[in-house]
């Protein structure tokens, strides 16, 4: 994998897009599938699990677009000399975020949850409600530490954030009863700088998960992936009236105008405008 995703990476950036941007696709693809794996070791299933991979650790999905080329054009390389029995497939070109987003309503979250209980996955269910209700990000939440979390002042400090800038949210009394329920858990072996979550096998949390959208029926809905955990959040949030500035703070996005995207979710607005129209009309 290695020798062939530096070859591509190489060519990439000879049209002086930014070389040091191309490495960190080529470490993220070599991390991920291992730089000693042959190229003809990869299977479709894996180059789709590898962009669900990326979509739960909130990329971009331009930035998923150019890994899933690179890596589908490595293996194109290796198929042209031979060395691939059949043609490479590609990742699911990803549409532009400008699109709907998708994020679960509460039945759905109950539903999810009553999955999970169903099949005795009890820390998935728990998983997934912390997710929702501190909007944080899946690689946020694999590094979150035991030094991360004052309960006197019920906060969360996430120090290793996506864009570099750390930020402190207000646990919620359902975030605080998970991690004291963890905590109690593991007293007699929790160290403050353990990772909260590390007993979690994320890579088998992904496949339960699949199992259980399979599981409601909903194996054709291809936006329903954890990552949508983190846009419920921001849509609670939003539909609640909090204002956008503090959303994107709590959030930890990089601008504002990413936050925006979730302003049609104020239900005020809407109100206010829709009487201002009816004032214009009516003289009142």
């Amino acid at each position: 994998v290695e020798a062939y995703i530096k070859r591509r990476v190489e060519l990439s950036t000879s049209d002086n897009r930014t070389t040091q941007q191309f490495k960190w696709y080529r470490n993220e693809i070599v991390n991920f599938f291992g730089a000693n794996t042959k190229l003809s070791a990869i299977k479709p299933a894996q180059v789709h699990l590898f962009q669900d991979e990326l979509l739960d650790r909130d990329m971009a999905n331009t930035t998923i677009n150019t890994m899933g080329g690179i890596l589908f054009n490595a293996m194109n390389d290796a198929f042209d000399r031979g060395q691939l029995a059949s043609k490479p497939e590609r990742m699911n070109n990803l549409k532009a975020e400008q699109g709907r987003i998708r994020f679960f309503d509460m039945d759905e979250e109950q539903r999810i949850c009553a999955w999970f209980m169903e099949n005795d996955f009890v820390e998935y269910k728990e998983l997934t409600e912390f997710f929702i209700e501190t909007g944080m990000r899946k690689i946020e939440v694999t590094n979150l530490k035991w030094c991360d979390i004052d309960f006197n002042t019920k906060r969360i400090t996430i120090w290793k954030p996506k864009n570099n800038f750390p930020r402190t949210i207000t646990m919620t009394p359902l975030a605080q009863d998970i991690l004291e329920k963890w905590k109690a858990k593991r007293s007699n072996v929790t160290r403050i700088d353990d990772k909260i979550f590390g007993s979690i096998n994320w890579t088998n949390f992904g496949r339960v998960w699949r199992s259980m959208r399979a599981g409601l029926g909903l194996q054709d809905d291809t936006q329903f992936v954890v990552h949508a955990l983190r846009h419920t959040c921001c849509t609670r949030l939003v539909s609640a009236g909090t204002d956008l500035r503090t959303v994107m703070e709590w959030m930890g996005h990089a601008s504002l105008e990413i936050t925006q995207r979730y302003s049609h979710f104020i239900p005020k607005r809407m109100d206010n405008a829709v009487g201002r129209l009816v004032s214009l009309r009516t003289g009142h």
